[in-house]
């Protein structure tokens, strides 16, 4: 990630050629897009016997979850206020699936009267999803390429509240369930914006999501890639 920043800066700082911003000179703006995210694995690591929703596990269990790519629908809200520095607010839905689980230390998952027995080095396809909501607010920073292009950086905190299902694993209903969370989460963007006409620019970005979604004892955090395109309008 630091790389990767670190090249498009160099890149786009000596194409900066003036502090008047042509695509954003308006105070108020909105934006509507779409994108795809696409999850990192999640580590499991049980280090002891709980019931955790509703799913009773035992000790030691070890491995990862896996996701498959999603998508996710996107508003923008921002407030200009000079020509680098605005103050946005993403509202953001996203749904993706759950791919398979990957154990190398295996147990047994209980839920509802049904036991999943996982083998060590063996993975199970899931049939479950996580769908959520998001707000994130914080500072964007732009800075002007060419008369119509903008190079951005961005970052802000807020909360995701998420859906979490899983419906069977291995065809086992044993470690089931279905439960509602809100965590704190954070997102980094950067990307362009390339402008249309004076009220009117696309804004492509990539994304890194964090969700404080852990759990001692049993799941790392999520963490998350996003890429998508806004139509933003001034006012």
């Amino acid at each position: 990630m630091k790389r990767f920043l670190s090249v498009v800066a160099l890149v786009a700082l000596p194409l900066i050629s003036k502090a008047d911003t042509y695509s954003v000179s308006d105070k108020f703006y909105v934006g509507f897009g779409a994108g795809i995210i696409s999850p990192n694995d999640v580590d499991i690591n049980i280090s002891e016997a709980a019931t955790i929703s509703g799913v009773a596990y035992s000790a030691n269990i070890n491995g990862e979850f896996e996701f498959d790519n999603g998508y996710q629908i996107n508003g923008l809200l921002g407030y200009r206020f000079n020509d680098f520095l605005s103050f946005e607010t993403e509202l953001g839905y996203t749904q993706f699936d759950y791919d398979k689980i990957n154990l190398t230390a295996g147990g047994t998952a209980t839920s509802g009267g049904v036991t999943f027995t996982g083998v060590a080095s063996r993975s199970y396809d899931i049939d479950g999803s996580i769908s959520a909501f998001s707000i994130i607010f914080g500072p964007s920073f732009d800075f002007d390429v060419s008369n119509n292009l903008e190079f951005l950086v961005s970052g802000g905190i807020g909360f995701s509240s998420y859906n979490d299902e899983v419906k069977s694993v291995g065809g086992s209903t044993g470690l089931s369930y279905d439960e509602d969370f809100t965590d704190f989460a954070s997102k980094f963007k950067t990307g362009i914006n390339y402008s249309f006409t004076q009220q009117t620019y696309l804004q492509a970005t990539y994304g890194f999501n964090y969700v404080d979604s852990g759990i001692d004892n049993f799941t790392e955090d999520f963490t998350a890639h996003s890429f998508d395109a806004k139509l933003v309008f001034n006012f």
